[in-house]
């Protein structure tokens, strides 16, 4: 019986270094392990490994087509609750406004210190979760659908509920777009105070100090993986004046020349600044004083937020995210819309009119005709600068500096 159990013994470590081997086997060996004599071997190899894949490949496309449709649900899920976060803030601070001065003992101002600090760590820890899901997508080459993501659920609410024919002529007749630089300030306004710390984040996130891209995937048009300022804000927003068809009219092509020239100064000043003012500091970072008084009672209450990543936001990163926005194809479509050619006939007509009304003047009562229409003062100052002494060269004069005025001059047509 021993000498039974000794050969079965050796039997089962004869068969488990023969298991061992044949697990080592199933390991695929390396194409550099096999010489130039082993080619029959070696495309075997080759072969398995691409049948292995193929069957491996749905598997892993299903895979990731199913992680990144959670990560797109959890950042919605969590934008939707920034915004309610925020909003809520504002409706508190409404109200203490509102009423503060009916309050006045110490206990409501701790009430208000606490709520502020809790409201606070939500807001961290949900920036920190964005914060996950952005750089889950960006490794899995989905930077689109987070930037898709961020337009739909953020900015489009804001946008929708801002941007009407009613608030666009607001403050002046119809047709006007007296209300437009208004109205473009406030959607700026209200989308730094919402998200501005997301886009600080995310503007940080994949960009590193010298303005390189962070990685070396580009899944958006702008050279980022994810560049919420460009795709996630400046594209809803082009894409929104440019897709309804009346407020496109209104703006592109009014066939008033002071209104076109309003409304593409408007437009120019809200793009121009759009960098700087999604990028300026969150209004909670003002809460920074207050959140150097918690270090002390880390341990007592368990605030670790003050340790999470913070960007740092500098001038020139502004300033490169001003240069996406400038490049974008959605700019360049953008500044094509502009029916420039009319506003050049009309101006041209304008300026022709009233020296074609100073000739006839000159022709019908002579040189010394009171023909030019400016202020007394102006004609003054420009016969003492320059000479002039005939009304007539007063007016052609005055009507060469019209064309660069500000309200006038439009910088494509120079």
């Amino acid at each position: 019986r021993g000498g039974v159990d000794g050969n079965n013994s050796n039997n089962i470590n004869n068969n488990n270094n023969n298991n061992i081997a044949n697990n080592g086997s199933n390991n695929l060996p390396l194409l550099s392990d096999f010489s130039s004599n082993d080619n029959t071997l070696l495309n075997g190899v080759v072969l398995e490994k691409s049948r292995f894949l193929a069957k491996l490949a749905p598997r892993i496309r299903r895979l990731e087509s199913d992680t990144a449709k959670c990560l797109v649900s959890t950042l919605e899920d969590l934008l939707l609750r920034v915004r309610s976060l925020v909003e809520d803030e504002n409706d508190d601070a409404t109200n203490n406004d509102e009423g503060g001065q009916d309050d006045g003992g110490g206990g409501n101002d701790d009430a208000v210190y606490n709520d502020k600090q809790q409201r606070k760590r939500q807001h961290d820890e949900l920036l920190l979760m964005i914060g996950h899901c952005l750089r889950g997508l960006a490794l899995l080459g989905k930077g689109a659908d987070a930037e898709n993501a961020f337009a739909r659920v953020a900015i489009m609410p804001i946008i929708r509920s801002k941007l009407s024919m009613g608030k666009l002529d607001e403050g002046g007749s119809r047709g006007e777009c007296a209300g437009l630089f208004f109205l473009l300030d406030g959607i700026a306004n209200t989308i730094s105070t919402m998200y501005g710390s997301i886009l600080r984040s995310s503007e940080s996130m994949f960009t590193n100090e010298s303005g390189n891209i962070s990685k070396k995937k580009k899944a958006s048009p702008s050279g980022m993986e994810i560049d919420l300022v460009t795709c996630g804000v400046w594209v809803p927003v082009a894409t929104a004046l440019m897709a309804d068809p009346g407020i496109k009219m209104a703006i592109f092509s009014p066939g008033i020349a002071n209104v076109l020239q309003a409304n593409y100064s408007a437009l120019d000043t809200f793009l121009s600044e759009l960098a700087g003012s999604l990028l300026r500091k969150s209004p909670y970072d003002e809460l920074k004083k207050l959140e150097e008084e918690e270090k002390t009672s880390i341990i007592e209450t368990g605030n670790f937020s003050q340790f999470y990543y913070r960007p740092t936001i500098k001038a020139d990163a502004i300033e490169r995210a001003q240069a996406r926005l400038y490049t974008h194809p959605t700019t360049v479509d953008f500044s094509k819309r502009w029916n420039l050619p009319i506003y050049y006939q009309l101006r041209f007509a304008e300026f022709c009119k009233r020296l074609d009304k100073a000739i006839e003047g000159v022709c019908r009562e002579g040189w010394t005709a009171d023909v030019f229409t400016g202020d007394a003062s102006d004609g003054k100052k420009l016969s003492d600068t320059y000479g002039f002494e005939l009304p007539f060269f007063f007016e052609l004069y005055d009507i060469l500096l019209s064309m660069w005025k500000p309200d006038v001059y439009l910088r494509p047509l120079t």
